[in-house]
């Protein structure tokens, strides 16, 4: 069953009726009346009594109602989730950080961070400046902080100087 299914079928209860539904979705009366003629076919179940140019809900179009809105709602609800995760506002985050020469501005970062994406949970882990590179290798670490190294940096990690 596709979405505008139970969306059509929504917009027809509310109106109550066709004529009100089609103007509201922007959708020829035919096209609606189809579609639900389709969704009964294809649940084998009567939603409506028709009688003439009325509709009725049957209990069972009454229970369908309840179940399409909360349908709808869950569809609605995820695409907005994948939305927020892929501005990085829902997820997880893991920050390797090097002990003391992080604490002076590691815990401002963090605070600052959850103010601005409540959604996301931080992961936070003490690392080496070598055990970094090797979670950064392994794909387990998203970012880190540390101090500077005299070792050479892997060219595909990208390093900034933060703090002096």
């Amino acid at each position: 069953m596709e979405l505008r299914h139970p969306r059509y079928f929504i917009a027809v209860v509310e109106a109550k009726g066709v004529r009100e539904a089609s103007r509201r979705l922007h959708v020829a009366q035919p096209a609606i009346s189809q579609t639900l003629a389709n969704l009964e076919d294809e649940i084998s179940v009567a939603l409506f009594s028709r009688t003439g140019r009325s509709l009725k809900l049957t209990a069972e179009g009454e229970l369908f109602y309840t179940e399409a809105r909360r349908t709808i709602a869950q569809s609605e609800f995820a695409v907005e989730s994948v939305q927020r995760a892929s501005r990085g506002e829902l997820g997880k985050l893991s920050l390797g950080f090097c002990g003391a020469a992080t604490y002076a501005f590691m815990p401002e970062v963090v605070r600052r961070y959850k103010a601005k994406f409540p959604g996301v949970k931080i992961d936070l882990r003490e690392l080496t400046p070598v055990q970094q590179e090797a979670k950064f290798a392994a794909g387990t670490i998203d970012a880190g902080f540390t101090r500077a190294t005299s070792a050479k940096v892997d060219a595909s990690l990208d390093a900034r100087l933060t703090s002096r």
